[in-house]
């Protein structure tokens, strides 16, 4: 696009009192943000609202300088400004209800199409059993082709990107805010290591931050973006049963994993399968959902643990631990301890959390 063309779409995608379902409306009938922004308030009267941002009437002339700097930020940054008519936009995404007019994308842009991607999401304040699931799931779908799609939340998305990322695979993070906004800020690492190695996402323009209203319009490309959803852990009132609905709204598959009977924190996982959602337990499950087949724990059948890694397995158990509780238990050199969970890390015997906290990564369903 011509600078003047990106401009003017930049200045439409800041109007705060329009949904993405209306704006997408408004460039369907214009073709771009110029013929919309030309039609002045012909274009307003179609939804019978002028346009704005956060309240104040758009004044274009005033607001270009905003823009201006939000396109340098862009461009300083190698940041992908994709519009709906580019052939970089993501086919899935582009026939949903609402898709958004433009997207922001830092890091591995064809991630966006890869034939098999697959929303994993749940709570932030997950269980220790179903962080071990997700992080375990993501990481054999990833060893499968899929990319794995979620919101970098804490809990549930955060270790299914470290999944797939920890086996060289790929993930694609959505951003409830601007692209340049860290949130939460204890993911800062992983934000880091996903624009590296992975893809972040957003519809948001550079200075937009996390307001709770954004999320669901976030969750709204999760689902857009993949095949399928799977759903690892949620109650009732969780985000990622709005990933679901969307998921459904979409026409994509949606799966859960079951939970204990009559568990809140399960509540959302279990109404799921109630209503017709397929259950899964692995990730064979999910991609036989999807079609697609592969046979990944022959690859991790081969995978041989020596002495002390089979001594830190036996230590760790069902539990998270310390370096140090596990040094105490062992008696073992904590040079050599360290040496033997990065070498778990990699075969994807045993998950790190934050604060050198370990726990062992198991097999699930079959």
């Amino acid at each position: 696009m011509r600078d003047e063309e990106v401009i003017t779409l930049l200045l439409f995608n800041r109007i705060t009192n329009y949904t993405p379902k209306q704006k997408f409306d408004l460039i369907e009938r214009y073709k771009n943000a110029s013929a919309i922004f030309s039609a002045g308030k012909k274009a307003e009267d179609i939804f019978n609202k002028p346009f704005k941002i956060n309240g104040k009437l758009l004044n274009i002339e005033k607001e270009r300088a905003n823009v201006q700097r939000e396109l340098c930020y862009y461009r300083d940054n190698n940041i992908f400004i994709i519009d709906l008519n580019s052939s970089k936009y993501p086919a899935r995404l582009k026939y949903i209800y609402d898709p958004p007019v433009v997207l922001f994308v830092k890091g591995k842009i064809d991630i966006l199409n890869m034939e098999c991607p697959v929303g994993v999401v749940g709570a932030r304040k997950a269980s220790n059993s179903s962080i071990t699931i997700a992080y375990s799931v993501a990481r054999d779908l990833s060893k499968a082709g899929s990319v794995v799609v979620s919101g970098l939340a804490s809990g549930i998305d955060y270790y299914a990107h470290k999944g797939a990322l920890d086996s060289g695979g790929m993930t694609a993070a959505v951003l409830g805010n601007g692209i340049d906004i860290i949130y939460p800020r204890d993911n800062r690492e992983m934000y880091e290591r996903i624009k590296r190695e992975g893809a972040l996402i957003t519809e948001f323009p550079v200075g937009t931050t996390p307001f709770k209203r954004n999320f669901p319009m976030r969750n709204r490309i999760i689902s857009g973006l993949s095949l399928g959803v799977a759903v690892v852990e949620a109650s009732q009132t969780s985000g990622a049963l709005i990933t679901a609905m969307y998921a459904l709204d979409h026409g994509r598959e949606v799966m859960a994993f079951p939970g204990l009977a009559a568990s809140e924190s399960f509540g959302g996982n279990n109404r799921l399968i109630k209503e017709g959602a397929h259950l899964v337990e692995d990730a064979s499950d999910i991609l036989s959902v999807l079609g697609k087949d592969f046979d990944y724990k022959t690859e991790c059948s081969t995978l041989s643990y020596s002495p002390v890694e089979h001594d830190i397995l036996r230590v760790i158990g069902e539990e998270r631990v310390s370096i140090e509780e596990i040094e105490n238990v062992l008696n073992a050199p904590v040079s050599g301890i360290v040496s033997a969970l990065m070498l778990l890390e990699l075969k994807g015997a045993v998950v790190q959390y934050p604060g050198k906290i370990f726990s062992r990564v198991y097999r699930y369903g079959k």
